[in-house]
């Protein structure tokens, strides 16, 4: 039995321009947590649910990718139609890689991002980055100012604790998931960014 449900409005329209979200996710041993049907626990079947239900009035002009801390890894996909046959590569990715170690850096994953977004100049980028910041690069500050800095909206899914003001830059949207947060709220955040970009996009009912 679901326990959230996600919907789009029956008259809202496609993305008008070229779209572009970016997924990057965090493996680390300090967000793997034990399985359960918490959002933080379940976030990659929550990504999931909210890549399907976007697919299902879907368009080849909005494209996702999926990309994790550990880069390269066999987790990673390319730039894929959000449509519903486009979902088959995306759920290859959403789970943790097989050939990962579940390392705590932000940087490769970060530039590896970049030059997605480079590789499609005329799609409006996302970054949406689920982790819960407890970075081990040799200059965290600089990778957050380099992750402030993105060339589009950029949207930080923050996994286990809320962050001290000031880490984050003011330009990232910030959603703090914990344990206890209510079902569906990993979802919802995805959701947010797949539809953000689509006329109408207030008339989105999430719940």
């Amino acid at each position: 039995t679901e326990i959230y449900t996600l919907s789009l409005h029956d008259a809202l329209p496609i993305s008008i321009h070229p779209t572009l979200l970016i997924a990057v996710f965090d493996d680390s041993g300090s967000v793997a947590g034990p399985s359960g049907n918490d959002p933080l626990s379940n976030r990659y079947g929550e990504v999931t649910r909210a890549f399907s239900v976007v697919a299902r009035k879907g368009s080849r002009r909005e494209l996702g990718a999926i990309v994790h801390f550990d880069t390269p890894s066999h987790g990673e996909v390319a730039p894929t139609p959000i449509t519903r046959s486009g979902m088959i590569r995306l759920r290859a990715g959403l789970r943790p890689p097989t050939d990962g170690a579940g390392t705590s850096e932000l940087g490769p994953s970060l530039g590896r991002a970049y030059e997605i977004a480079e590789a499609y100049p005329g799609h409006e980028a996302t970054l949406v980055v689920l982790s819960d910041f407890q970075l081990f690069d040799r200059d965290p500050a600089g990778v957050l100012s380099r992750l402030a800095a993105f060339p589009g909206d950029v949207h930080a899914v923050v996994l286990g604790s809320r962050l001290p003001a000031g880490v984050l830059d003011q330009r990232i949207t910030v959603s703090s998931i914990t344990h206890d947060s209510h079902p569906g709220a990993v979802a919802q955040a995805l959701f947010s960014r797949l539809v953000s970009r689509r006329p109408g996009s207030g008339a989105v009912a999430a719940t």
